[in-house]
């Protein structure tokens, strides 16, 4: 059976940033080599932990091997291996969002888009737009967790038209306080984290 995994390795002190993107991709292959089957897809760097897209091919376990997870520990020291071949189980919109949000704080961007594009899919009209909005900006952090700041730029002026109208609140997130955050990182052209607020 094939698995997939998001791998967190921690940042201790934050000795890997965004920089460094391509350098530490290239060590995670290097220090799995010795793993046929094994691929890392890519690598994200967050000032808390290094998150890595992995994917195990033929594998009979249910889990990353401790061979694996030991090789990755001259990288940094292991936080959460979350298997993304298990299906998850379903809640509603108020929860996902929030969850979502959660993620985005902890700058697990890569997972909160996971987690919104579920009910983005099943939405309509307005709601379908902001949702869009809010996952276009975990795409740009992504790109930024990846030291793509152009990219991460452009993609986050895309998620400011995608937010724009009337609406202040959309379930427990307040839009104008996410576009002004928004805003001041376009106005700066280049992008910091921020945490966006529930209410």
């Amino acid at each position: 059976m094939d698995k997939r995994y998001m791998i967190y390795l921690d940042n201790k002190n934050k000795r890997y940033s965004p920089e460094n993107h391509k350098d530490v991709l290239a060590r995670i292959r290097s220090v799995l080599k010795g793993f046929p089957d094994v691929i890392v897809r890519d690598v994200r760097i967050s000032s808390y932990f290094i998150e890595m897209d992995l994917s195990v091919y033929d594998t009979k376990e249910n889990f990353v091997s401790p061979q694996i997870t030991t090789n990755l520990n001259s990288v940094g020291s292991l936080l959460l291996c979350d298997d993304l071949s298990e299906s998850k189980f379903c809640l509603d919109k108020d929860c996902v969002i929030d969850h979502a949000i959660y993620l985005f704080n902890l700058e697990r961007y890569w997972k909160s888009h996971e987690v919104l594009e579920g009910i983005w899919k099943e939405s309509t009209g307005l709601e379908k737009r902001i949702l869009n909005g809010i996952i276009l900006i975990d795409a740009a952090f992504v790109h930024f967790q990846k030291n793509e700041l152009d990219v991460s730029i452009s993609i986050l002026k895309r998620s400011v038209e995608k937010l724009r109208g009337g609406l202040e609140m959309f379930y427990n997130l307040n839009l104008n306080e996410i576009k002004e955050d928004l805003g001041n990182i376009i106005e700066k052209n280049h992008p910091y984290t921020f945490k966006i607020s529930l209410y």
